[in-house]
Parts: C-alpha cells; structure tokens; sequence
C-alpha cells in the first residue's frame, strides 16, 4: 500500500512554492522560450533580478508584459506580485522586452540599426557552429550595454578585446581595414 501511495505523490501536481514559468523575448523571431523558477510569492522586481543572473541585463533594462497587456501596452510593474498579475500555475510565459534608449539599447535594435553588424543569416544558422552563434550572442549583449571594445596593446594593426555583458574580456575581434597599411590602422601604419 505504501508503493502505490508513494507512485500518487510522485504523479500529483506540485502545489508547492515553486513555479516554473517561462520567458519569451519579444524580439526572437523564432519564439523561443527560456524557462525560470520562482516562487509563487515573487514579485515582478524578483523575475526580473533572476533574468538579470541569466541574461546579464540589467533589469531596469527590461519590460515584461503577461496575456493581453502587451498589446495595450501595460508592462507590468515591478511591485506586482506573479499572483497580482494573474500568474498562478506552472506554464505560463511572461514577454520580455529589453528596453531601447540611450542607457541600453535593445539587442534587436542591434540587428536592425547596423549595416556592417555581424549576421548569422537564418539560412546557415544550422552550419553555424554553436560555439561562435554563443559569443556573437555575448558580444551583441556587451554591445547592448555600451560595452566598447579595447584596442590591444601589442601588434601593429587594430586587434580588439570583446568583453561580455560582466564586462570580462571573452574574444579577440580584427577587422581586415585595420591591419597595418590598411586605411583604418588605428596604428598609424598607413601606406602613402
């Protein structure tokens, strides 16, 4: 008896403190989702602060908006709680909108505001390796920051460190019109 009693708490629902509900940003295309645990109890302020650890955005950066608010354009403030939003079970998912503006600027911005920005067509996303679609990723989010990259000491071109969004140096970047005797070799290793 004991066994089949332990099987229905296995297979019950969990009414505990934990919720898992689930992120969509706005501006994915492709509508992925990313999952969170929170407790039932959270505020609107706590989502955000856990999507700051995950993402590395500052949540005064960040917008979210539950069912039709985002269509009437109520975000949802930061002193409601999940409750107070109408959140009360597993499964729901919360719009993510990082902010645009002059502090942050919206990663999405990003890709629409600069021509000679890096691109990972959708077509050759699969070819993609996964390693190089990650750190594209990190250095769109410093970017997103205001992060610039520092020119490298040593060498005789422009080399750069990217740094990520906790401003830790995590690639090196070289742009081809700043090796030397090129026309943007920050150097002043031109050719005349």
């Amino acid at each position: 008896m004991s066994e089949s009693h332990n099987s229905k708490l296995r297979d019950a629902p969990s009414h505990g403190p934990d919720l898992k509900i689930f992120v969509r940003d706005v501006a994915d295309k492709q509508g992925r989702k990313r999952p969170l645990i929170v407790k039932t109890w959270s505020t609107i302020k706590d989502v955000k602060d856990a999507l700051q650890q995950h993402l590395h955005v500052p949540s005064s950066a960040q917008r979210l908006f539950f069912g039709p608010l985002l269509t009437s354009g109520g975000e949802l403030p930061n002193y409601r709680s999940l409750h107070d939003a109408g959140i009360y079970r597993s499964g729901e998912t919360l719009l993510l909108d990082i902010k645009g503006g002059s502090e942050v600027a919206s990663i999405s911005s990003l890709k629409k505001s600069a021509v000679s920005d890096i691109c990972v067509s959708s077509s050759f996303l699969d070819l993609t390796p996964k390693s190089l679609r990650r750190t594209v990723q990190q250095s769109r989010r410093g970017f997103a920051l205001g992060l610039k990259p520092d020119l490298v000491l040593d060498g005789s071109g422009g080399t750069y460190y990217l740094h990520d969004a906790r401003k830790v140096r995590f690639a090196v970047f070289n742009p081809a019109d700043e090796e030397p005797y090129a026309e943007n070799n920050p150097r002043g290793y031109i050719r005349q």
